[in-house]
């Protein structure tokens, strides 16, 4: 039997030379012949398609939706690998008779939303029956009735799954389905099915990995629709072929540790930078307010902020080196290069470098007999001054 040609001699050369070509797009159309029964034509073909991996084009793309889906109040993120393999979009591959949902955009597998609720859905439904139909018509929406003309949307949107970059060599690879029975098959159960056909191998493109599930909805519902969603995938699974075995999903345990460890990462540095941005204000406010004080006043504060700290460092080593800040801001209050004009500040200069001795002491500790009561009557002096008037 003669070969169809299924592409033009020019494409067939730029599709025999691409180094990456999109995985969807030689899938339907990237087979150049056709014949009845060649499996070893389309078992190679599939074999090129499985070879495609997640470039950085779709890596970029991939973290951006993983951000733009982090905000828990609003999306619940769930990470979910595969057991085995999974068939998803089988029906889809034209003249291959395969298929494989694959992104148009981004040429990756992924998992269509409007499956992943359908799939929920149906499990909840059959779970619970009646007893849990009015929660089921809340979070997925119910058909018009009479009742209800004009239906019911669900209160959780359920997004595409993505592909989870690196979570397998290749998220593509070739799987086996083997027909035992065409003949039965092929004339809708008219031929008998018997011990005696021969199976008939038929390669198809299989998905393994991980994949970023979403949920977005309102905060109350998200964590019931979460567990709905992983019951859900591990018991019933997506795609086709599950009552096999595929398409059954796990909570991949490292990626959501891996997201974990992220978010507290985002918490604290978004805690850090606010932290940051309430000091400056208030540093900001703090110069504006010292901005509108006299001299008098500022070297005043200065002093009452050092025997702050001096009383914060009792009995550690800091506690010498603060002392002499003290008498140094001390020293300054006293012999200000400024005119005390306000009989206020003076007496609250006075009553400032009275408390600052009464802290550190009238006399250095080094000080000795003669020393010490020089030294004492000197800063007794030196308040009195202050009190005195100008």
């Amino acid at each position: 039997m003669m070969a169809t040609k299924l592409m033009r001699d020019r494409l067939t050369r730029l599709y025999g030379a691409a180094q990456d070509a999109h995985p969807g797009l030689l899938l339907q159309r990237g087979l150049a012949e056709y014949e009845e029964n060649d499996q070893t034509a389309k078992k190679e073909h599939i074999d090129k398609v499985c070879v495609s991996r997640a470039g950085d084009f779709y890596k970029r793309a991939y973290e951006r939706w993983q951000k733009a889906t982090s905000n828990t109040m609003r999306f619940r993120q769930v990470f979910l690998k595969l057991n085995t393999r999974m068939f998803i979009g089988l029906t889809g591959g034209g003249m291959l008779e395969t298929g494989c949902a694959i992104s148009h955009s981004y040429g990756m597998p992924y998992v269509p939303g409007s499956s992943i609720k359908g799939i929920v859905n149906a499990y909840v439904r059959e779970r619970f029956g009646k007893d849990g139909k009015e929660i089921c018509d809340e979070l997925f929406g119910a058909p018009a009735t009479e009742a209800q003309p004009a239906g019911l949307s669900g209160l959780i949107a359920f997004h595409d799954a993505w592909w989870a970059p690196d979570s397998a060599t290749y998220p593509l690879l070739q799987e086996v389905v083997t027909t035992h029975h065409q003949d039965y098959y092929g004339k809708k159960g008219k031929a008998r099915a018997t011990d005696f056909d021969s199976p008939v191998p038929n390669a198809q493109v299989a998905v393994q990995g991980t994949f970023l599930f979403v949920l977005e909805g309102p905060l109350a519902w998200l964590e019931l629709a979460e567990q709905m969603l992983i019951d859900a995938l591990e018991t019933r699974g997506a795609g086709a072929k599950t009552r096999a075995g595929y398409g059954l999903f796990k909570e991949d345990e490292k990626l959501r540790k891996q997201k974990e460890e992220a978010e507290r990462r985002e918490r604290e540095e978004a805690a850090r930078r606010e932290k940051e941005a309430d000091e400056q204000r208030r540093e900001e406010a703090e110069r504006q307010r010292r901005a509108g004080l006299s001299e008098g006043r500022k070297r005043i504060e200065d002093l009452e902020r050092q025997v702050v700290k001096f009383k914060e460092a009792a009995g550690t080593r800091r506690q010498s080196g603060i002392r002499k800040q003290v008498k140094e801001a001390a020293n300054r209050l006293i012999k200000g290069d400024f005119d005390w004009t306000n009989a206020a500040e003076r007496e609250a200069a006075a009553e400032a470098l009275e408390k600052c001795y009464d802290t550190i002491g009238w006399f250095d500790p080094e000080k000795k007999g003669k020393q010490r009561t020089k030294q004492k009557k000197k800063r007794r002096t030196n308040v009195e001054k202050l009190r005195s008037s100008s």
